[in-house]
């Protein structure tokens, strides 16, 4: 403030109007150069202003397209088309940014995806191998009769035993197993003002999300990946 009174040549009481125009010219000029020097720096400011945009979760499924009033894009995976985005922000029923942009001014727009998803996997399983099982059974013996080691003869005959058996086995079977994504995604799309509207920065928009299925990174966005 010291330096803007510097700028502005006080009138005293003793003065005459004729004797202070000189003053008076100085002082106008000195506040218009002052305000073009402000208007300057604010020309030069680049305003960047973050919006979230809240729609519909996903388009109506199986119609083609999909249906209007969603604002989402068809055949893709569900998200707002960026003609979507480009009106939420300059139509003037929305945020209008155009009527307070400056050139070069900047405007990010975040969708949020919940990332609560099911997702299922067939996974096939097989195998084969035997079982051992018994069983008791009548089966021929042969003898012999005979004293010591003296000689004697042989005969057949019966008897109870207990066998065992090997019974091969083999399958397979198809598992449905059914598992949930947890991990939040965002959308980002970056818009510029060229002066007269925004357009939508290629290489946009961008996904963020969590790098693990699980919940352990929900809230830590340092550790989610962009793509």
């Amino acid at each position: 403030m010291a330096d803007c009174n510097k700028t502005v040549d006080l009138i005293y009481d003793s003065e005459n109007i004729g004797d202070s125009l000189t003053k008076i010219n100085n002082n106008f000029s000195s506040l218009k150069t002052l305000a073009c020097n402000i208007e300057g720096v604010l020309d030069k400011t680049i305003e960047v202003r973050t919006f979230f945009y809240y729609g519909p979760n996903s388009a109506t499924a199986g119609e083609v397209p999909a249906d209007p009033t969603s604002g989402m894009q068809d055949g893709v995976a569900s998200r707002p088309s960026n003609s979507t985005i480009k009106s939420f922000v300059t139509d003037t029923d929305k945020l209008n940014l155009p009527a307070i942009s400056e050139s070069g001014d900047t405007a990010y727009v975040i969708y949020q995806k919940t990332g609560w998803q099911s997702q299922n996997v067939v996974t096939s399983r097989s195998g084969s191998g035997s079982v051992p099982y018994q069983r008791t059974e009548t089966v021929p013996v042969l003898r012999k009769i005979g004293i010591n080691w003296g000689k004697g003869y042989y005969y057949w005959t019966t008897e109870q035993r207990t066998v065992t058996y090997y019974a091969g086995y083999s399958w397979s079977t198809n598992i449905n197993d059914q598992y949930k994504l947890y991990a939040p995604v965002f959308i980002i799309w970056k818009l510029t003002f060229d002066g007269t509207e925004y357009n939508i920065d290629s290489n946009y928009p961008k996904f963020t999300r969590a790098s693990t299925n699980s919940t352990s990174n929900w809230n830590n966005p340092t550790a989610w990946s962009i793509y």
